[in-house]
Formats: C-alpha cells, sequence, structure tokens
C-alpha cells in the first residue's frame, strides 16, 4: 500500500508555475512558494573541503502566507562526528523547524523566525539565509540556500540543494479543502464506545502541512522540553532530548467511512521509522480540522481513539502562492 501510494503520487505530479505573494517573497523572478525536496546538503560549505552529508534526505516548504516547514534527516559525516557522542550524533541526525518567513530577492536572503524546532532553544530563534533559484530545462527549479554564522544545529554553514515538487494534477475538492499549514490546537484520548473525554494535552507550537504536491509535514514537540544551556546541547542534554517528532510523507486521501475522509501518512523520513504508513481520519469544521487514530486498547484496556484539534494558518491558494 505504501509504494502503491507513493507511485500513484509521482505519476500524477505536473509542472505547475505559481504566483507568489508580495508578504512572503519581495522581487520578480521564479517563485519561491511551493514544495522543495532535498537533494543535496554540503557542511562546512565556507571551508575549502566541504564535507557532503551522504543520503541526506529533507523537504522544505514555503507557502504565500509567510509561512515555512523544514525538516532534514541525515546521518552525521564521519568527518564531523570524532568530537561528538552517541546521543549528540543522534539528535543531530534530524533537524528543522517552522514558522515565519520574508524572502528578498534583491538581497538574496531569506529572513526566518522560528516558531519551534528541533529544540526549545530554536522557539523564537531568528536566522537568515541566502538563496538563488534557478531554472532547470525540461525539469524543475533547484533552489539553494546557505545558513548564516549563528544558526542552530547546522554544525557549521550548510549548503542545502533544494528540487521544486510540481503540484498535482486534478486533485479533488475534498483534498483541496485540507491543504495548507495547520496549527495544533489540543490533542487527547477520547473513549471509542462513547466518545468521553480520558485526557487532553497541549503542545509546543506545533503543525501539520498538507501540500498541492501530495506531501505532508509534521513539527509536534512536547511543552515538557528544556533549554540547553548553550546553543548546543552537552552529551547529558543530548541523552534527555527524546521528545521530539518530525518526519515528511507522502499523502493520500480516501473515504474515510463515518468520517469525512481518511488520510494515509507514509513515512519517508524524520524521527518516526521509515515506511510507516499512518492512519488518520479527518473532519473539517470551519477552519478546524479534527484528526482522529483509529482505535486501540490504552494502559487501562479501555478502547480509545487520540484526537488532534488543529487550527488553520493558510489555504490551498496560499500554498500555490495566489
Amino acid at each position: 500500500m505504501k509504494r502503491a501510494t507513493l507511485g500513484v503520487i509521482v505519476v500524477l505530479l505536473v509542472i505547475a508555475w505559481v504566483r507568489t505573494a508580495p508578504h512572503a517573497q519581495s522581487g520578480a523572478g521564479p517563485s519561491i512558494v511551493g514544495t522543495w525536496l532535498l537533494t543535496s546538503e554540503q557542511m562546512h560549505a565556507d571551508s575549502d573541503r566541504p564535507t557532503a552529508a551522504q543520503g541526506a534526505r529533507g523537504m522544505l516548504i514555503l507557502d504565500g502566507a509567510g509561512h515555512y516547514f523544514e525538516l532534514v534527516d541525515r546521518t552525521v559525516p564521519a568527518a564531523l562526528a570524532t568530537d561528538l557522542s552517541e546521543a549528540q550524533l543522534r539528535f543531530y541526525r534530524v533537524s528543522g523547524s517552522w514558522g515565519h518567513y520574508e524572502a528578498d530577492r534583491a538581497s538574496g536572503r531569506i529572513a526566518f523566525e522560528a516558531f519551534a524546532g528541533r529544540s526549545a532553544n530554536q522557539t523564537g530563534a531568528k536566522f537568515s539565509r541566502t538563496f538563488t533559484i534557478a531554472p532547470v530545462p525540461d525539469d524543475q527549479d533547484l533552489l539553494t540556500t546557505m545558513s548564516q554564522p549563528g544558526e542552530l544545529h547546522t554544525l557549521g554553514i550548510t549548503r542545502r540543494v533544494w528540487q521544486r515538487v510540481p503540484t498535482m494534477m486534478g486533485f479533488p475538492q475534498e483534498t483541496r479543502a485540507v491543504m495548507g499549514f495547520w496549527r495544533h490546537e489540543v490533542e487527547g484520548q477520547k473513549r471509542a464506545d462513547n466518545g468521553e473525554k480520558l485526557s487532553e494535552v497541549m503542545r509546543d507550537p506545533s503543525v501539520i502541512v498538507y501540500t498541492p504536491a501530495g506531501f505532508v509535514g509534521v513539527h509536534f514537540p512536547t511543552r515538557t522540553r528544556t533549554r540547553f544551556a548553550a546553543g548546543e546541547p552537552t552529551d547529558a542534554e543530548a541523552r534527555q532530548d527524546g521528545n521530539y517528532l518530525g518526519y515528511y510523507a507522502a499523502l493520500g486521501l480516501y473515504p474515510g467511512g463515518r468520517h469525512q475522509g481518511l488520510i494515509f501518512h507514509n513515512i519517508l523520513g524524520g524521527s518516526m521509522t521509515t515506511g510507516t504508513t499512518l492512519r488518520r481520519f479527518f473532519d473539517l469544521e470551519g477552519e478546524v480540522v479534527h484528526l482522529t487514530f483509529p482505535p486501540t486498547l490504552n494502559r487501562q484496556g479501555i478502547r480509545s481513539s487520540t484526537y488532534v484539534n488543529l487550527r488553520r494558518l493558510s489555504d490551498v491558494n496560499d500554498m500555490l502562492g495566489r
């Protein structure tokens, strides 16, 4: 099912040229709005001998309303791993954040403000990167970004090359309705038989993004995280950092029985097991989407379901840069 879903999505991808909202990007040229997949990453990119991160995977999502999502998953290159503990290597394997951005083509810079990210230190962090977009004949645009000194969790100046993912062709109204950035409001457990609420929790600023390219991005940090004493984690601090959830995945939408629809999240990278497929029922109520997980037995032996309520930050037009 996972391979089949991905195959259908890939076949349906077609070139889509989009217009950019002026408050997300200023200046003429190819739109920066869209879904971008990582093609290469170089660490210590400002040195004479930059180090390639072999097998790096990632996704960058930029909408026309000024929201961004980024997640990168890679093994830290051996050349940079000598001074890092196992716990630190695990920490640096996954990086990312989400929040607000503004792109200025005249200066070639993107300014970011993170709402949340890989660590609590990233909450509220402001950083910038240089960027260029290069059209590729008979293929999709390439976006190159370069981090600047002071950006957290990059292991030095990092150059990343991203390739645009074209928009799916002919997606139905049901699919359009769930596209956009959705901010987490609350989640909890409820009984499967009568809907009684058993528990409810809040999170640090969290988001799910559904893109017109057929991908999903998730950042779901907990509220119990503590800041590192310095910008980067010590071995002891990295050992305690086990409460981050983030991944990018392919999206499928299907009839959901008594629910409005069913979404499959096929995990392609991040802190969860690659290749896993998650099923999520959804119901839309105005600007709120209710996600419901399939029921399971909880620790008390009660058959219950996890629910997540999210509020819309942007819609399909923002995702297309209209």
